[in-house]
């Protein structure tokens, strides 16, 4: 409340003087749209607590400039539509766009992208997702749209500068009022809405992790072309969320399917090896593979992992593969049981292939390491 009635003084002092309460207005509506928006985010995770203050002055002047823009387009569309469609049909956009702007509010909480936001699918799947209810919203908003109205005209007085800081407070209230409601409904459909916030298990409050509310934004980012930013969101929750499978996963495909050879070549290998780790042998094939594509030279770093993959590529008859994948691996590491696994595997894989000087010539160095080996 502190804040409401700090930005209704300043905003109000500084209404009156030239270029500096235009100034003074957008700082204001900047800080408190911010924290508005901090607001629903916290209560659509649960929190039914006021979220702290200090982020509300970092960003909010942007948020503001871009809602402005999109009114701008708007209005601009909204000129061309009744300049050549007719007034009629201009009204009845002009009705969905109204109707539109809890689930563009919702939408924006959580992708940070005006595009992404205002998308008509991504509202369309906003509304779908929270169904009937999403009229019952729309009816309490403007029942408090009147009431805000109502009680701006019951503190009209003849102090001007009173008034307008009155009126100021009650719509400041009302707006926050109103995001908290918003945060509430993303709270009770996040599964549809693909957000997840706290569950209680065993009686105990646990945050499920904030990578599902980072998957929205990283596909905004991703359909907006905005590689660099996904790629940024992904590697900020991997090193925060390290345990979460899927997350791994959704990071190797955008790696793939965005083509980064870069990251991919330092990844790819650790990505194998967490897979093992699960027990998930049966796709580190299928991984490599993947990986083959985009690095053709690609060679995973664990040795172990060489030979896994060496022995599914043998069973399903990929001899080539697996004897590219154990070749060489005598000469970077001295683990004499694992040289003989997989020298006795390239031996079977060189005679499946017809190679059978090669052959020859495996079975010697594998006699060499078994001698070695007995020996030692």
């Amino acid at each position: 409340m502190a804040l409401i009635i700090v930005l209704a003084l300043l905003s109000g002092l500084l209404f009156f003087v030239p270029i500096v309460g235009v100034v003074a207005g957008l700082i204001s509506a900047g800080i408190l749209t911010k924290y508005s928006f901090q607001c629903l985010e916290e209560t659509a995770t649960g929190r039914m607590t006021p979220p702290e203050l200090s982020e509300a002055f970092s960003g909010g002047l942007i948020i503001i400039l871009k809602m402005i823009g999109l009114l701008i387009l708007v209005g601009i569309a909204g000129g061309a539509s009744y300049e050549y469609l007719g007034a009629g049909i201009t009204g009845f956009l002009g009705a969905l766009v109204v109707l539109s702007i809890p689930a563009f509010l919702i939408n924006y909480a959580m992708t940070d992208s005006i595009l992404a936001s205002a998308s008509p699918l991504n509202i369309f799947r906003v509304v779908t997702a929270i169904g009937f209810p999403y009229g019952i919203l729309i009816g309490l908003l403007l029942l408090m749209t009147s009431s805000v109205n109502v009680l701006s005209y019951l503190v009209i007085s003849g102090w001007e500068w009173s008034s307008l800081v009155l009126q100021s407070v009650i719509s400041n209230f009302y707006m926050i009022v109103t995001f908290h409601l918003l945060g509430y409904v993303v709270f009770q459909y996040q599964e549809k809405l693909g957000f997840y916030a706290r569950v209680q298990v065993d009686g105990a409050t646990a945050i499920r992790p904030a990578i599902d509310r980072s998957r929205v934004q990283i596909s905004a980012a991703v359909k907006s072309g905005q590689y660099d930013k996904a790629l940024t969101i992904f590697q900020k929750n991997l090193d925060q969320y390290n345990q979460g499978t899927a997350l791994y996963d959704e990071y190797f495909d955008f790696l793939t399917a965005t083509a980064n050879k870069d990251v991919l070549d330092t990844f790819a290998s650790d990505y194998l090896d967490y897979k093992q780790s699960l027990g998930q042998d049966v796709q580190l094939k299928r991984i490599h593979k993947q990986t083959l594509a985009l690095l053709p030279d690609f060679m995973p770093a664990d040795h172990n992992m060489r030979f896994t993959l060496a022995r599914d590529y043998a069973k399903y008859g990929e001899f080539p593969m697996a004897v590219r994948l154990i070749n060489g691996m005598h000469k970077e590491t001295e683990d004499k049981a694992l040289l003989i696994k997989a020298y006795g595997l390239m031996q079977e894989c060189l005679d499946a292939l017809g190679r059978h000087d090669m052959s020859a010539s495996c079975q010697k160095f594998l006699q060499r390491l078994q001698g070695e080996s007995t020996a030692g």
